[in-house]
């Protein structure tokens, strides 16, 4: 339930040796500029009043994942609130590993957890023994806000709503929420670039490629996307994407699914559905053998 972007991190810095402020940047794959932060709040004692130096696993050239559309919508100024942000040093208020969390106004709650050999301390921090640890409380107010904010683009009634952050609850975007809980975009620009258009793959049988794969996090539903081209309307805009490709749900079938489909359904526990970041190109003979055994046979 928040942006992850750790696996495309290049590197970073964060300072707050201005009490109540952390300021800053880093640098991703697939993020040509730095991306800046501008936030409320202080470093957990273990580093509060001095700077952090940290370094991830990517580099600018990573071109083994979807980094450009991952970040699709993800904004290149982030202000809002520190969340936990800490090397995991003594006094470990909040765990013995590096944890860097904060809240932006538009993208909601950011996750980046690294290893203690990736964070380097710079300055000295102010002692611990002359400030108080971070407020629980506090935290559990920006997680509140946030989950508020999900609920209000949810359109969940405010008498029905878990977390509620001052104001009522009121109608909203359910898409815009799902996009906030998934932290990616279903259909990148990659994707599109990459997905070849409907009917193109007909009569290859299961040599037809899967190009990209979605699923429900807490059902077996998969959506194995073959082929798929924009839905416009009379006047040549795009209302929709349309997918050809297996689903498999009850039972595997062959089929036509919708982007808008896929971007307002929510599985079993309420998650959303989501794109597989890590998925390589395979046949659907590969993916179904038992859907296309009887056609080998009969060749």
């Amino acid at each position: 339930m928040a942006w992850r972007p750790t696996q495309y991190l290049i590197e970073g810095e964060l300072d707050n040796t201005a009490p109540g402020k952390v300021t800053g940047w880093m640098t991703f794959a697939g993020i040509k500029e730095k991306v800046t932060f501008e936030l409320e709040g202080n470093f957990h004692r273990d580093i509060r009043g001095a700077k952090i130096h940290f370094t991830g696993d990517a580099y600018e050239d990573s071109v083994d994942i979807d980094s450009d559309g991952y970040f699709d919508g993800f904004g290149r100024h982030q202000t809002g609130n520190a969340g936990d942000i800490t090397a995991g040093l003594p006094p470990c208020d909040y765990g013995s590993r590096p944890y860097i969390e904060w809240y932006d106004h538009d993208n909601g709650r950011v996750v980046i957890e690294l290893e203690p050999a990736q964070v380097e301390v710079i300055g000295r921090p102010i002692p611990a023994i002359e400030s108080d640890p971070i407020s629980r409380k506090e935290q559990n107010h920006n997680m509140a806000a946030f989950l508020g904010s999900l609920a209000k683009e949810l359109n969940i009634p405010a008498e029905r709503a878990i977390c509620i952050s001052g104001e009522t609850v009121v109608k909203a975007n359910k898409r815009a929420a799902n996009n906030n809980i998934r932290g990616m975009k279903l259909l990148t620009e990659e994707i599109r670039r990459k997905l070849p258009p409907l009917y193109s793959q007909d009569g290859k049988g299961g040599e037809a490629v899967v190009y990209t794969k979605y699923f429900t996090p807490s059902s077996n539903w998969t959506w194995y996307v073959t082929e798929g081209e924009p839905v416009t309307d009379d006047s040549g805009t795009e209302v929709d994407f349309r997918f050809f490709g297996l689903v498999d749900g009850h039972f595997k079938e062959l089929g036509y699914f919708n982007l808008s489909e896929l971007e307002n359904v929510n599985g079993p526990m309420g998650l959303p559905i989501e794109r597989d970041l890590y998925w390589q190109p395979k046949t659907l003979q590969e993916i179904a053998p038992e859907m296309f055994r009887d056609n080998e046979e009969s060749d």
